[in-house]
């Protein structure tokens, strides 16, 4: 196992190392990656991970400037295809289990904090991929109009805020996508040793989320809540007034007992249940169709309501949070601060995808998608961790205080991590202090909501 005294680029680098020399039980065939190449399977993950958003014979290019070294595009994709992309995997969940002193949330007592959410990827479009979306010819739009079928993935991200990086991600078609499950079974996988917040937006609200993390040991919660026609009627009914209130919903999937007690009992919920969970099957209205629990319980929540300032239109409006966290501990104006952490995740997807080249793709093989996306998600881990390690010199009379560019550091990390480069790893600090960037505090600016950007193909890339 790696040495957690080494630094970030070493750490990864012994990852790699022990997985290529345990590579057999990632291949799909045996016997693959045993013979002597100069594409080795070392080889062939580095190149997967230094991956940026050009074409591919550039991005060999990049990393063999002696052409007598360099391989073919084809001899690099069919030396990843002997590859599962459970490796790359492995390799993102290993590097965050060697960060053995985790910076945590720190009030009356220490918390892990993570924010949850999710983000679409768009591969270039393959008719065979399972994650083809769309309409196909001659299924036309409302308008009338068709459109083209395209391939979209869902990622669904458990952030850790305080260490900058992605603790877990779980890929789902985006036509199929479940954030609510997803959200669930990343929680689950945590290390329940020790407390934890995960804080979400509007969407993953649910009588089921909230009694399946009250029931998980150390695990705490915020949740935002819509407060419009399809919210808790109780959430809608609430005053637009300042409040934090303690309230406990009696859930049931009998009918016939919520129509002969729904009267008598105003916080009484019926959920729709069945073995199998269709959302088709469900009217709008209905605030939760999955229920794993008993057919009567009681599920004790904690609500909180105040003012936050909306990016969207720039107006102050009455925000609702959900929680189980203590009020003693978190007061109402701990929880609009705590809230406001969640934006982290925010621009976190912003770095990974335009700094790391996480929109640009090199193939349409669902498997050589999950392979680049969790090399990104470990890439965006490694430079993280680097920056963090570097306390940067805030100047006397300085207007801002600075931090490291993100989008040079990945630069340096790439570099440094080819196989021409002859820097050791511990010059990433010299390289990275030379590149900082203002921190500019308290800006407002309206959120721009943009059409969203199709695949870029093979051929369209920048040379």
């Amino acid at each position: 196992m790696p040495n957690p005294e080494r630094n970030a680029l070493e750490l990864l680098d012994d990852i790699i190392r022990d997985k290529a020399a345990h590579i057999s039980e990632y291949v799909k065939h045996p016997g693959d990656f045993t013979r002597n190449r100069l594409l080795n399977a070392e080889t062939t993950i580095k190149l997967t991970m230094n991956m940026q958003g050009q074409s591919l014979n550039a991005e060999l290019l990049d990393a063999y400037p002696d052409p007598d070294d360099r391989m073919t595009a084809s001899a690099f994709t069919q030396a990843k295809d002997k590859l599962t992309s459970d490796v790359f995997v492995d390799i993102f969940k290993e590097y965050n289990e060697t960060l053995t002193d985790p910076k945590t949330y720190d009030v009356v007592d220490s918390y892990r904090l993570f924010a949850v959410d999710g983000s679409d990827f768009n591969p270039p479009y393959d008719p065979n991929s399972a994650y083809t979306v769309g309409y196909s010819a001659g299924h036309p739009k409302k308008d009338g109009s068709e459109t083209k079928p395209f391939s979209q993935v869902h990622g669904n991200f458990l952030f850790d805020i305080e260490n900058w990086s992605y603790q877990d991600c779980i890929l789902q078609p985006r036509k199929y996508m479940d954030e609510r499950d997803a959200a669930v079974n990343m929680i689950k996988r945590l290390d329940h040793s020790y407390k934890s917040i995960s804080i979400m937006d509007r969407g993953y609200e649910g009588f089921n989320m909230f009694e399946t993390l009250n029931r998980i040991p150390n695990c705490y919660y915020a949740i935002r809540v819509k407060q419009g026609e399809c919210s808790i009627r109780e959430i809608k009914n609430l005053p637009d007034e300042e409040c934090d209130i303690d309230m406990t919903f009696t859930i049931t999937t009998n009918i016939t007992y919520y129509k002969k007690h729904k009267t008598e009992n105003p916080h009484l919920h019926y959920v729709k249940h069945s073995a199998k969970h269709y959302k088709k099957e469900y009217s709008k209205n209905s605030h939760e169709s999955k229920w794993d629990f008993e057919d009567m319980c009681k599920v004790k929540v904690r609500i909180c309501k105040f003012r936050i300032n909306d990016p969207d239109t720039g107006k102050e409006e009455w925000e609702v949070l959900i929680t189980n966290l203590n009020r003693f501990e978190f007061k109402l104006k701990d929880m609009k601060a705590l809230y406001h952490r969640r934006w982290s995740i925010e621009t976190s997807f912003l770095e990974l995808k335009y700094a790391l080249g996480a929109i640009q793709f090199h193939s349409k093989k669902d498997e050589f998608i999950r392979m680049e996306l969790f090399a990104h998600f470990t890439m965006f881990n490694v430079v993280s961790r680097c920056i963090k390690s570097i306390e940067v010199y805030q100047g006397e009379g300085n207007k801002h205080e600075y931090a490291i560019d993100f989008k040079m550091a990945c630069q340096i990390v790439r570099k440094l991590l080819r196989f021409h480069s002859k820097q050791p790893y511990d010059d990433y600090e010299r390289e990275m202090i030379r590149y900082l960037v203002p921190i500019r505090d308290g800006r407002h600016d309206i959120r721009k909501v943009v059409k969203p950007k199709t695949a870029v193909w093979f051929v369209y890339r920048i040379a």
